[in-house]
């Protein structure tokens, strides 16, 4: 009971001091508002982003004194990321929810699981929801991660959390969400859908006025109301005949001009929430004003413009502090690396151009695909034949 009231203490609290040493709300940093909104064309937008952002290519390097670095094939980290927890994650999911928790809460927290000597040995995520940081004495650094659960708090030390955020200039402990940067769209969004399911559901637009030139008792009115209600209302009713009685008349009902420009609304707000996220709409399956040649454009664009700069950025970048801090003496560090998927005709005819117009050799282009020069193939075979003489 006591680690209840704790809680409740905690989060009855209308205000909490931070590091900048202003008054914010406590509610700013743990309220649920972000995965309220986690729905439609956000929901669309930040799958997609996530999605990309989880097809990161993981490649390790090592650092040497004179500058030159060189790709490491096997290391503790590699084989950590391979099975980062027992919960048969992979880390291609754990990055997926890491780029979702940035979009909507602009933090996101990995909990380091350590061993003998400290070693990582697996990586968790923590919904950033229940996590909330709390500040040492004097608000200059970071005393604890506290991680609300059903059962109580738990405090993490800093050491054993990777705290990924999205750059806030009025914070220097807390990210900003992506979906922060808008002002009512997404409410006006999920209004306008819950206008649509009330008009299939209960008949919101309505299609006609009843009339009665008499004044109904309350009694009558009220019966009249529930039995039109249970017969004529909602989808499954549309188009039933209508039987009226006691002086009761219908008259076609006008729509208002909001009911016939929801869909012009929908798109606007729909290429709203797409600009914000950066999102193009091929991406998206939207295919209207799209042809091959622009959505060729558009992906690579959304490829090296938004998912690239988002995961250098945000993500890789804690991942270096997080080898720097564990693996300080290999002076190593991790890159994720993005392949644009090209298009194997385009790419193809390119080459038959460059034949043509002898941009490129033969053994050029042989070595673009990864093959062997043709010089190097008949060196061998000369070489083979001295050897059997």
């Amino acid at each position: 009971m006591k680690i209840i009231e704790r809680v409740k203490k905690i989060f009855g609290k209308p205000e909490k001091k931070s590091l900048e040493n202003g008054w914010h709300s406590l509610n700013e940093f743990v309220n649920s508002w972000g995965g309220e909104s986690y729905k439609s064309y956000t929901f669309a937008c930040i799958n997609a982003r996530a999605e990309n952002i989880s097809k990161a290519g993981i490649f390790l390097y090592r650092r040497n004194p004179n500058g030159d670095q060189k790709e490491i094939k096997n290391h503790e980290f590699l084989t950590l990321i391979s099975k980062p927890n027992k919960r048969n994650q992979t880390f291609k999911e754990i990055l997926h929810k890491v780029s979702t928790s940035l979009d909507l809460y602009g933090n996101a927290y990995i909990f380091i699981h350590r061993g003998l000597k400290n070693k990582p040995l697996g990586f968790y995520h923590l919904p950033s929801k229940n996590v909330q940081i709390v500040m040492n004495k004097n608000s200059s650094d970071i005393d604890c991660y506290e991680y609300y659960t059903d059962l109580g708090i738990v405090k993490y030390k800093p050491k054993d959390i990777i705290h990924f955020l999205i750059p806030d200039p009025d914070s220097s402990v807390y990210g900003k969400s992506t979906i922060s940067g808008f002002n009512f769209t997404l409410e006006i969004d999920y209004l306008q859908n819950l206008y649509q399911r009330n008009f299939y559901k209960n008949d919101a637009a309505i299609g006609m006025l009843l009339e009665s030139e008499n004044i109904l008792p309350d009694d009558k009115y009220e019966r009249y109301v529930n039995q039109f209600k249970q017969t004529y209302e909602g989808a499954v009713n549309t188009g039933k005949t209508l039987l009226l009685e006691g002086g009761i008349k219908a008259k076609p009902y006008q729509a208002f001009p909001k009911d016939v420009e929801i869909l012009p609304s929908q798109k606007l707000i729909r290429d709203e929430i797409m600009t914000l996220f950066r999102v193009p709409k091929v991406i998206l399956g939207i295919t209207d004003d799209v042809n091959r040649a622009n959505s060729r454009e558009s992906i690579k664009i959304f490829n090296d413009y938004v998912i690239k700069p988002f995961a250098k950025i945000n993500i890789e970048s804690k991942l270096n502090i997080f080898l720097k801090n564990n693996y300080e003496e290999e002076n190593i560090f991790l890159s994720l690396e993005y392949d644009f998927e090209i298009d194997r005709d385009l790419q193809l005819r390119a080459y038959e151009l460059y034949r043509k117009y002898d941009i490129a050799s033969v053994d050029e282009i042989r070595e673009m695909e990864g093959f062997s020069k043709i010089s190097n193939i008949k060196n061998q075979i000369s070489n083979t034949k001295n050897s059997e003489e």
